[in-house]
């Protein structure tokens, strides 16, 4: 009777580990606002025309296309422009808002910068 005790409690811990590795999927973390200042520095710091002053993200919104996870996160910019741009002079600050949408892999966040940014 001992013995058959301890084999049912053997087989209901193997089919709970079993069911925790193949049974849940989750939902991955979404990308933080400083995966998007990584994103505004890699596709701006290029043309070394604008610095960034601050970068606040206003939202997230994850959806599912496809069977793909994408994460859209809002933000606002404002940055100083380092030349002379137009009839503008160095040094004048503009805000703007816009978004990134981040592209679930299974390596992490993929930006519009097609840089990876793993889960935190």
């Amino acid at each position: 009777m001992k013995k058959l005790l301890h084999s049912i409690l053997f087989l209901m811990m193997v089919g709970l580990i079993v069911w925790q590795l193949t049974g849940c999927k989750r939902t991955p973390s979404p990308p933080t606002e400083q995966d998007a200042i990584a994103v505004w520095k890699n596709t701006h710091a290029k043309t070394q025309m604008e610095d960034l002053i601050s970068l606040t993200t206003t939202n997230g919104q994850l959806e599912e296309a496809n069977g793909i996870k994408i994460y859209t996160i809002y933000y606002q910019v404002k940055q100083r422009s380092t030349v002379q741009l137009g009839n503008r002079p160095a040094g004048t600050e503009t805000e703007y808002q816009g978004n990134y949408p981040f592209q679930w892999t299974e390596k992490g966040w993929m930006g519009p910068d097609k840089q990876i940014y793993p889960e935190h």
